[in-house]
């Protein structure tokens, strides 16, 4: 037993058959599964071309729910590094309307012309909990920044192509603190 030679000269004729139809079965199962999973990816990105979102000639690729939430929470991030500044007064953003172009109606000029989708509104809402402070107050220490919801809403309504998104900051920037 110690000196036995194996004979090993590969697989049989049966053996091979054998592989080739699991491997055939293993590749054909995973092409159905990613073919059935796919079509659940269709609907978002043709639904936003059915709706006719109005977008820049140049970026007509930004059709699909992924790039219209960038697009939005884009100006998300610009809006709140505007509005969250301390010399912005309380009663302006207060007064603020619902607008589709928040460069003209807001009058915040780093924001692009076009930069939410036609099909939604951006809002922005104090919380009652939580009120700001007038600044001579918070100048004092004896006030609270406020916090505030910025959020886009769909005009057509919810749906799987249309998605409410929302933003909690709070502003003036200068008085946020972090508590440990």
């Amino acid at each position: 037993m110690k000196y036995q030679k194996t004979n090993n000269r590969g697989m049989t004729f049966p053996e091979l058959i054998l592989a080739i139809l699991m491997l055939t079965a293993f590749t054909g199962v995973t092409v159905m599964v990613i073919e059935y999973t796919s079509r659940f990816f269709e609907p978002l990105n043709e639904g936003a071309k059915q709706d006719n979102i109005v977008l820049e000639e140049e970026e007509e690729e930004l059709t699909d729910m992924l790039n219209i939430n960038y697009k939005i929470n884009t100006t998300f991030d610009s809006v709140i590094e505007i509005l969250s500044e301390p010399g912005i007064d309380k009663d302006f953003i207060a007064g603020l309307e619902c607008t589709d172009n928040p460069r003209e109606k807001w009058d915040i000029p780093s924001i692009e012309e076009k930069a939410i989708p036609g099909s939604y509104k951006i809002c922005i809402k104090p919380t009652t909990s939580f009120p700001e402070s007038s600044l001579s107050e918070l100048l004092n220490n004896e006030g609270d920044p406020g916090i505030y919801i910025l959020y886009s809403k769909p005009e057509g309504g919810v749906s799987f192509k249309a998605t409410p998104q929302r933003r909690i900051f709070c502003r003036p920037k200068p008085f946020c603190k972090k508590e440990p």
